[in-house]
């Protein structure tokens, strides 16, 4: 008895298994099928249709039994069932190379119906997507309103960048506005990174974060803790007057004997 080597049954295994032909499923499908109220095996079967329908396009309900290991009286019923709902239908087909007319079963009602959701969805998400941009419009033309406190912020920053402000730079603006900074502080602030050359916005919030850990929430408090702090390292840094060296005592007569002869 021969003996065909394991190595050589995978291969030949692999080999069927990918060229025996591959069924095409579309992703819409298996995403929104229970949406359109069909079971999973009901979905299953439309699969297996899908499967046979190139080679052999009017499937026997007992060879679909049989691969789905069901009852004939299911299968039919199942297939009744999504007749009903036009998502699967028969058509008459002119064989030319038999010389006659043969049935197959048709996705026309389930394919229209799916792309009649799609179409509905991609209408949703254009017009979710002009209204976001509407509202940020709308948001961004509200924000540089010279009208409104953060409107002439954000001018003032624009004036000395010399340039439009992001809309992250503006959301950064609106974080300082709801933390109860108010507007001199943070033109202050920003007025300190120009000075310092420094002028991302980063910096500028270490400034009015560190004034926040301070308790410091008007111009004159930032001021006068600038004042007293200035005091204090210029007292630290006090000019010491030098001391003077007490002069030496010579005692009487001890260089007497250098003039005496």
């Amino acid at each position: 008895m021969n003996f065909v080597p394991r190595a050589n049954v995978f291969g030949s295994f692999v080999q069927a298994l990918f060229f025996s032909g591959t069924v095409g499923v579309p992703k819409y499908f298996l995403n929104h099928y229970s949406e359109l109220e069909i079971s999973h095996i009901e979905a299953l079967l439309i699969i297996q249709i899908m499967g046979e329908i190139e080679s052999n396009p009017y499937p026997s309900s007992q060879l679909l039994a049989q691969r789905m290991n069901l009852d004939v009286t299911r299968v039919e019923e199942m297939i009744a069932h999504l007749m009903a709902r036009n998502y699967l239908s028969l058509e008459q087909q002119w064989d030319s190379a038999a010389g006659k007319s043969t049935m197959s079963y048709s996705f026309v009602g389930l394919i229209d119906e799916l792309s009649e959701r799609w179409a509905i969805e991609q209408v949703k998400r254009y017009e979710a997507e002009q209204s976001q941009q509407k509202e940020r419009f709308n948001q961004q033309e509200s924000l540089s309103s010279p009208n409104t406190t953060i409107g002439q912020i954000i001018k003032t920053f624009e004036q000395e960048l010399g340039r439009p402000l992001t809309s992250i730079e503006c959301e950064v603006i609106e974080t300082w506005i709801a933390s109860k900074f108010s507007e001199e502080l943070i033109l202050a602030a920003f007025k300190r990174g120009v000075m310092a050359g420094i002028r991302n916005f980063r910096y500028i919030d270490s400034i009015l974060r560190e004034w926040e850990k301070k308790g410091l929430r008007t111009l004159h408090e930032v001021e006068a803790d600038d004042a007293y702090f200035q005091a204090k390292h210029e007292k630290s840094r006090g000019k010491k007057t030098p001391q003077q060296q007490p002069a030496r005592k010579v005692s009487p007569g001890k260089y007497e004997d250098f003039y005496l002869s």
